[in-house]
């Protein structure tokens, strides 16, 4: 599905094909984005397209952001490689701050360094570790 936009004062508006509107600025993509949620299609669309401002402060990825994805995973909602790409997006991103969860980030954008054959024992351990404290 192809996407129009149409930036005016820092809201996106997205056009689908089927010519669905959808407005958007840059924290409420980044939300669709992290959250795995219904535009997330359409909010990569604003994302890209918003620039990366000088004084900007960065969106925070929490560890309730975490748990809420690893819970998404283990329900089957989102794949081990989509949790491996929203990791290494938070981590590549300087308008995405993810210090919170610095060593979880990088476990998940590491599978193999998690054992790839007993990913879902894993962020279960993850996910009683997070929720404890």
């Amino acid at each position: 599905m192809g996407f129009f936009y149409v930036v005016h004062h820092g809201t996106i508006t997205v056009i689908d094909s089927n010519r669905n509107y959808l407005s958007m600025n840059k924290q409420q993509a980044l939300t669709q984005i992290l959250t795995f949620g219904p535009q997330r299609d359409a909010a990569f669309s604003v994302f890209v397209s918003a620039d990366i401002e000088p004084n900007e402060v960065p969106f925070e990825v929490s560890r309730q952001h975490l748990i809420m994805v690893l819970e998404q995973y283990l329900a089957d909602e989102i794949d081990a490689d989509d949790l491996e790409q929203w990791a290494n997006l938070i981590n590549f991103r300087t308008d995405i701050d993810g210090s919170d969860i610095e060593g979880y980030l990088y476990a998940l954008a590491n599978p193999e360094m998690m054992g790839n054959n007993d990913n879902k024992a894993n962020i279960l351990r993850m996910l009683a570790v997070l929720t404890q404290s």
